[in-house]
């Protein structure tokens, strides 16, 4: 019992190292910071895609996401974490987003566009049974060959 205690201990350990390993810079912006946002791709069919910055993140940046071009209703703002340059956001359902990083006079950045368009339902559907199908099919064909050795070892 007392090797699972030091296992589940480093693996704490190792899980906080990795958390704290790449801090947010410390540095805070004196001057207009211009950042370039950019995305995974302009269209996403699964709902998720990832940002990107040009540079390296200054502490307390945050995104402004906006479903309309001008800004004028703020849906979202994500902080930004760590000094990661790439961001990935998830659980988008279909439209048209805008974002850009949250404008407080020093910092700046363009608004970048991304469009969420699913796959329709009926091709996850026939993918979720055909797999189901394949699946059912493995498992009657393990089971009856296995059925079949013991069937054959009682036999011999």
């Amino acid at each position: 019992m007392p090797k699972n205690y030091g296992f589940i201990i480093h693996i704490a350990l190792l899980f906080f190292i990795t958390l704290l390993a790449r801090p947010a810079s410390a540095q805070d912006v004196t001057d207009a910071t211009t950042y370039q946002l950019t995305l995974s791709s302009e269209l996403s069919r699964e709902g998720y895609f990832v940002v990107t910055l040009d540079q390296l993140p200054q502490k307390g940046l945050r995104i402004q996401q906006s479903s309309d071009v001008d800004f004028a209703v703020i849906d979202s703002e994500f902080a930004w974490f760590g000094d990661f340059e790439k961001m990935t956001l998830t659980g988008f359902s279909d439209g048209d987003y805008y974002f850009r990083i949250k404008p407080d006079g020093r910092l700046q950045s363009n608004v970048a566009t991304i469009q969420v368009a699913h796959y329709p339902g009926w091709q996850a559907y026939s993918l979720f049974f055909i797999g189901l199908g394949l699946f059912v099919l493995l498992v009657t064909l393990i089971i009856s060959l296995h059925l079949r050795s013991l069937k054959h070892q009682e036999e011999a």
